[in-house]
């Protein structure tokens, strides 16, 4: 999915509420600028009942087709998105309010509001900025940037694919691939030259004030020559200030676990904890590394998961989306044995019987 958070240009779409039918299968198929919109999901108030936050937002009723390139629906729809904020901020008290629009490959979006009540600051752990302004070894960040450059012009010319990832020799993955003929020819140069400079890639990564170069830094470091390598390399930048470098970090995390496929690579406290985190992108990613450390533990860690973030693995298998419900439920689905799919309330009996019994 991608999602766009408020403050930036919006692909998004009108607020009419009129609910337009699917054309016949033997019309022309919408053109790629139109999303059916799915409505909106609210997430992590434990003060205020979900039905009276959806009272104050005002958005396209679910199935409504919205035309991205339309600019005057954009504004309106953002106009919509802001109205929305303020009122929620006005009548509730929050300490964090974020409200964002993903886009899913089917062509369907979304917006997600991502709520932390005033008196839960404790789920915002994070370090302070940076201050610091680290040398580029040997041009890595540099080269890394235009690589990124050249990746996103081919993408806009159709030339890559929109979704997915291609292929790159990093141990641990890699984000966009060096599949086309102008990409190829980078790689060697993280290849040859990440390892030699680890540690001031990693110094980087921690210190430097500039999201940007911190967030290069750590793409970089999958070509690190082993999993545990690269989790004590980017492990304490999990409660990093910059929401993408923590989203990264802890899929990071979750590649070097199922890489290694090795018990105690990744500590269980440090992603329990960033199930609390504020926003979606933290909690999905913190999910899925939970799954690949249970596939290779097991149940080991079972009373501490229910104890400290059943809750929130609760709300999470509970939401539409399916970057949140599905790795909850897989999680959920190896603790309780067993998988009671859609059945909300199931799920909730069986958290309440489980969560007081102990060993």
């Amino acid at each position: 999915m991608k999602r766009i958070v408020v403050s930036l240009a919006l692909l998004a779409g009108c607020t009419t509420t009129t609910r337009q039918a699917e054309p016949p299968a033997t019309q022309t198929a919408a053109p790629a600028s139109i999303y059916v919109f799915k409505g909106v999901e609210v997430f992590g108030s434990r003060k205020v009942p979900r039905e009276k936050l959806l009272e104050l937002i005002t958005l396209p009723a679910p199935d409504t087709r919205l035309d991205t390139k339309n600019e005057q629906q954009q504004k309106e729809f953002i106009a919509n998105l802001m109205e929305s904020k303020k009122r929620l901020s006005e009548t509730y008290s929050f300490a964090f309010i974020r409200m964002s629009v993903g886009q899913n490959q089917d062509h369907t979006m979304g917006v997600t509001v991502d709520l932390v009540d005033t008196g839960d600051e404790w789920r915002m752990p994070f370090n302070p900025e940076p201050k610091e302004d680290v040398a580029d070894p040997e041009g890595l960040l540099a080269a890394w940037s235009d690589y990124l450059k050249t990746f996103w012009k081919l993408r806009s010319q159709g030339a890559v694919p929109e979704w997915g990832m291609g292929t790159c020799r990093a141990p641990m993955g890699c984000y966009g691939g060096f599949d086309h003929p102008e990409l190829a020819p980078m790689e060697q140069r993280f290849i040859d030259g990440v390892p030699r400079h680890a540690d001031a890639l990693v110094r980087v990564l921690r210190e430097d004030k500039d999201s940007g170069k911190r967030m290069n830094a750590l793409m970089l470091m999958t070509y690190l020559s082993s999993p545990e390598q690269l989790v004590k390399a980017i492990l304490p930048s999990v409660r990093d200030p910059y929401e993408g470098v923590r989203n990264e970090v802890l899929r990071r995390l979750g590649s070097a676990q199922e890489v290694s496929k090795k018990p105690g690579i990744v500590p269980i406290e440090p992603v329990l904890e960033a199930l609390w985190y504020p926003l979606a992108t933290d909690r999905n990613k913190a999910g899925w590394t939970l799954v690949h450390i249970m596939e290779v533990e097991g149940t080991v860690h079972r009373q501490r998961i229910l104890d400290k973030s059943g809750e929130v693995l609760l709300e999470m298998a509970g939401m539409r989306s399916a970057l949140d419900r599905e790795p909850s439920r897989k999680v959920l689905g190896m603790l309780a044995g067993q998988d009671f799919g859609d059945d909300m309330a199931a799920w909730r009996r069986w958290f309440e019987q489980t969560r007081g019994t102990r060993p």
